[in-house]
């Protein structure tokens, strides 16, 4: 925010705000701060924003999230100025610095404060200072010694150096219908929801891309404790070679040179003992870690597919985080990561939001013939495809052996036409991460041959009957 656009801000904030009372204060975030003013017979909420690239103040229709256990910033300026009237509010000349003047009726007569807001780029800062210029409270401090300038409780606050506002911030239109804080509110709010979603989309793809890493690493663990075990299963076979050759065994002994009997001719073979175990019991002992190596090669076995399926599911998670081009279908991807376990439902994502209208997570489009076909928009979408959408007599498609939509022709009770068959065949290749070959195979089955597993994740399923098809990937018409 400029200096020049500040203002006509700051201007704009004195004729609404002026005499006004601060009712409620809320800090949703380590950087904003809101203040609800009830003025001139009307709430207003005015934000205050310390960020280090959008650092503004500005009146908003916005609605923030208002945490259960606000910041200590927060806290303080609710102890302190909340009730308090605004005698005034404004600028130093050609600087991005305001100032808010505050009296507050007490017990002890009326006490007076300034918030300072100081939009200065990196080192954007919020003060409350007491009417001896010293300093109560900070949304940062800046401690003695750290700083040449020292923000902290109980200091006396040093002017900011002339011009030292940091980098000018970006200028904007003002639409002839708008007042300055509109302007701003549009501007800064597109800038700030495109920031945060790209910083969302970035945070989403490294908890997708670790989990996959961590579920490989345990894929290679895995086969790894399977080769181990499968090598203990020749404990067995010494056992009963150990079995016809009690008169060569004595306790003490650490190795005994026997016949294996298995071969032919029958081989010498040198096989370790437990000096302190008995002959029969070192017989025992192979016999029972050769079981002991069986038990855990069906676990391994067993455990081996859940893995697998886990990390195909990762990989149609990214597909959607690739496929993710709005805050709809982002929001998608983080609750489906949240049930997933991936993400932890936090504070934030429990607390009542304004959220925009939740979208259907399928596509629903018409053939040329006139069928409807439905694909897939997220590892949700997809679920919902097979387990509710699909019937008898429909037709299901998918890229062969990569991730992407789950494509379903609804037959109606219709012979789905060969031009169909490969009109969704194409759609299915091209919602997909083939989507950029020159050709593609796709799978097609009858609906009723596509199951999910029990416990599978959303979108895993498992096909008894197909056929491939190879096609060109083609977005829809229209679409």
């Amino acid at each position: 925010m400029t200096p020049g656009i500040l203002k006509h801000i700051v201007q704009e904030l004195d004729a609404a705000l002026r005499a006004g009372v601060i009712s409620r204060i809320h800090q949703p975030n380590e950087k904003d701060l809101v203040f609800k003013v009830y003025s001139r017979g009307q709430d207003f909420r005015l934000l205050i924003s310390a960020h280090p690239e959008f650092c503004r103040m500005l009146l908003t229709e916005e609605e923030f999230e208002n945490p259960q256990n606000p910041p200590r910033f927060c806290a303080f300026l609710r102890s302190r100025i909340t009730g308090a009237r605004i005698e005034g509010i404004t600028q130093d000349e050609g600087e991005n610095i305001a100032h808010i003047k505050l009296a507050k009726k007490t017990g002890e007569g009326i006490r007076s404060y300034t918030l300072t807001m100081e939009l200065t780029g990196k080192s954007a800062n919020v003060i409350l200072i007491a009417e001896n210029g010293v300093v109560l409270d900070a949304l940062k401090y800046f401690k003695p010694g750290e700083t040449t300038r020292p923000v902290v409780p109980g200091i006396k606050l040093a002017p900011l150096p002339r011009h030292a506002h940091g980098p000018q911030g970006p200028e904007f239109d003002k639409q002839e219908s708008e007042s300055w804080n509109e302007a701003a509110e549009r501007f800064y709010g597109g800038l700030v929801k495109e920031a945060g979603f790209a910083s969302e989309k970035s945070r989403l793809k490294k908890i997708i891309v670790a989990a996959e890493k961590k579920l490989l690493r345990l894929l290679e663990n895995v086969n790894n404790d399977r080769v181990k075990a499968e090598a203990g299963l020749q404990r067995a076979r010494l056992g009963e070679i150990l079995r016809g050759s009690y008169n060569l065994m004595r306790r003490g002994m650490k190795e005994v040179e026997a016949l294996d009997y298995a071969k032919e001719p029958p081989e010498k073979a040198l096989i370790p003992l437990d000096e302190k175990l008995s002959p029969s019991e070192n017989v025992d002992k192979h016999f029972k870690l050769a079981k002991k190596a069986k038990t855990a090669i069906a676990l391994l076995i067993g455990r081996i597919p859940k893995v697998e399926a886990e990390i195909e599911y990762l990989k149609e998670l990214l597909f959607d985080w690739e496929n993710a081009g709005h805050a709809q279908g982002l929001e998608a991807l983080r609750d489906e990561l949240i049930e997933a376990g991936y993400v932890k439902k936090t504070a934030s994502s429990q607390s009542k939001r304004v959220k925009a209208e939740v979208s259907e997570p399928i596509r629903r489009l018409r053939s040329s013939d006139g069928l409807e076909i439905l694909v897939g928009k997220t590892a949700k979408g997809n679920d919902l495809i097979v387990r509710q959408c699909a019937k008898e007599g429909d037709l299901w498609f998918h890229a062969a052996r990569a991730p992407g939509s789950h494509v379903l022709i609804k037959a109606a009770g219709r012979a789905v036409a060969e031009k169909t068959v490969m009109e969704a065949a194409s759609i299915a290749a091209y919602f997909s991460k083939l989507q950029n070959e020159k050709k593609t195979e796709v799978i097609c089955a009858e609906a009723r041959r596509v199951k999910k597993p029990k416990g599978a994740k959303p979108g895993m399923v498992t096909v008894s009957e197909y056929k491939t098809l190879r096609v060109v990937p083609k977005p829809p018409k229209g679409g």
